[in-house]
């Protein structure tokens, strides 16, 4: 009879033993849910902001390098940024999505490159190879940390023609005008180096912690 009162009053009282791992796991959770938040607002804006510069220039043949560059790498960016808010879907889904996209901002845009589908098809492989290299290594951020490194390139270029087109102007610019010059460079700077810290303090950490239910849960979808 005691011996049954006991067994009642530990399944009333289950030991806390678990509460405070399943803690760090929500805290987990809710950090890779704002990251990717994060890298999807950042893809999409560069995405958008590299189209409107093609959509701008009057000289289509200076944007042959650095705009693919970055329109690829906010694409991956915003990808992998919705792989983190959605960590069940299966990955060749996001394959097949990242692949997709191109095409969209080409029909939405009117322009239709000529390579345009291997382009569509080096980003689904770009996709595909960035997470299948995360799996085998055990290292997140790996292709956050080479979509940050070729945005800030492509930044690099754009700021780099910003000021040389300011110097050679006749003569000094007022303040104002100065200010309304940097403020578009200082936000994507900004953004982007935020992302760039993180990624690095996170790929540098084996076996990220991003839960075992989670891990779980992803290679599933991805089986």
């Amino acid at each position: 009879m005691r011996q049954n009162t006991m067994v009642d009053a530990r399944l009333r009282n289950p030991p806390t033993t678990s509460r405070p791992h399943l803690r760090d796991f929500e805290t987990t959770e809710k950090a890779l849910k704002f990251w990717g938040v994060y890298k999807l607002m950042v893809g999409i804006l560069a995405a958008a902001e590299s189209l409107l510069g093609i959509l701008r220039s009057s000289n289509p043949p200076e944007m042959t390098v650095w705009a693919p560059v970055t329109i690829a790498a906010s694409v991956l960016l915003a990808i992998d940024g919705l792989s983190q808010i959605l960590p069940n879907v299966n990955r060749w889904i996001y394959v097949a999505l990242a692949g997709s996209i191109p095409v969209l901002m080409a029909a939405a845009s009117g322009i239709w490159p000529e390579r345009l589908w291997v382009f569509t098809v080096v980003i689904g492989f770009l996709q595909w190879a960035f997470h299948r290299l995360e799996r085998t290594s055990n290292r997140a951020e790996i292709g956050s940390l080479a979509c940050c490194v070729a945005l800030i390139c492509s930044l690099a270029n754009t700021t780099f023609m910003m000021f040389r087109a300011y110097w050679d102007e006749p003569q000094f610019w007022p303040l104002s005008q100065i200010f309304r010059f940097m403020l578009p460079i200082a936000l994507p700077w900004t953004l982007i180096v935020i992302l760039l810290l993180h990624t690095l303090s996170t790929a540098r950490a084996a076996n990220p912690d991003r839960g075992d239910d989670t891990r779980m849960a992803t290679q599933a979808a991805d089986d």
